[in-house]
């Protein structure tokens, strides 16, 4: 039997859509099958939490990033084996493991059973799947948020990147990752386990979710004008065409700063400087194309 975690407002309510093709192709393979929907926030660690141990051929996500975070870290060094269907907003993670983005094909990839395992990322004790950082995305969050009240989806998010252009300033932190610490001044730094973040910006596009490494990127300072002419290379994934960015690979960084940022966490606003973010390799299960 396999238990669905299915969160009903994921992708501004299309995610219904995607439960009822779950629910048809699962009757269809004669397949057993119980779905949980989550009522509130966080509504999806208890369900997961409650789930483990109980024998079920796979905890499938049907949802959003959040959501599949939410159950990814109650997952988090068991045998579980975690499902992905991609049914919310941004989606990164499927990416990162090569899940389709059509519902049915990644249904087909969980009913052929492959597995294989997976790392995790984590600012202190708060894990993420796809990308940590700090900068001008965190500045995003919080504008895009002020204006979901009246816009919502891709449109939201663009007023947010523009506000934030606005009123950014770039930041001052110290790094210390592969026994060095040095300095920068950046428009952001995103370290990243997984491609991408912020529903398809392709931050690493090398990055691999079974190299215990994370890709570390870093965009030094920028004037104002130039922001919205390097985010779509960004978008593309095309680094090398951005003249101010850095990468290198580490397992293990701290970030701190002149004056205390927050983070971006997948999309939430989290912490404060200084952090430390680790990679705990092979932390997670999960159903993927072979």
């Amino acid at each position: 039997m396999y238990y669905i975690i299915f969160n009903p407002t994921a992708g501004a309510g299309r995610s219904h859509k995607a439960m009822q093709i779950v629910a048809q192709r699962l009757k269809e393979n004669n397949a057993d099958f119980v779905i949980a929907e989550t009522e509130y926030k966080h509504h999806a660690v208890e369900l997961a939490r409650g789930a483990v141990g109980q024998g079920y051929r796979g905890i499938i996500s049907v949802g959003g990033d959040g959501t599949l975070l939410e159950i990814a870290g109650q997952l988090e060094g068991t045998v579980e084996k975690l499902g992905i269907i991609p049914a919310g907003t941004g989606n990164d993670f499927r990416q990162a493991i090569g899940v389709p983005k059509d519902v049915g094909e990644a249904l087909d990839i969980i009913l052929n059973g492959h597995t294989n395992r997976v790392d995790i990322g984590f600012l202190g004790d708060q894990p993420f799947l796809n990308v940590a950082g700090t900068g001008f995305d965190v500045e995003v969050i919080y504008n895009t948020e002020k204006v979901r009240r009246l816009f919502t989806g891709g449109f939201a998010y663009f007023l947010g990147i523009f506000m934030s252009i606005f009123g950014h300033k770039n930041i001052d932190i110290d790094i210390t990752a592969n026994g060095q610490t040095f300095k920068r001044k950046v428009l952001l730094i995103a370290v990243a386990n997984g491609k991408c973040y912020g529903g398809g910006l392709r931050v690493a596009p090398d990055a691999s979710v079974s190299d215990g490494m994370f890709n570390v990127v870093i965009l030094n300072s920028l004037p104002k004008w130039r922001i919205l002419l390097e985010l779509p290379k960004l978008k593309k994934g095309q680094l090398e065409r951005i003249d101010v960015s850095e990468q290198f690979s580490c397992s293990e960084i701290i970030i701190d700063s002149s004056s205390p940022k927050s983070f971006n966490l997948d999309g939430e606003v989290y912490g404060k400087t200084p952090q430390r973010l680790y990679v705990k390799p092979s932390a997670l299960n999960v159903f993927c194309p072979k």
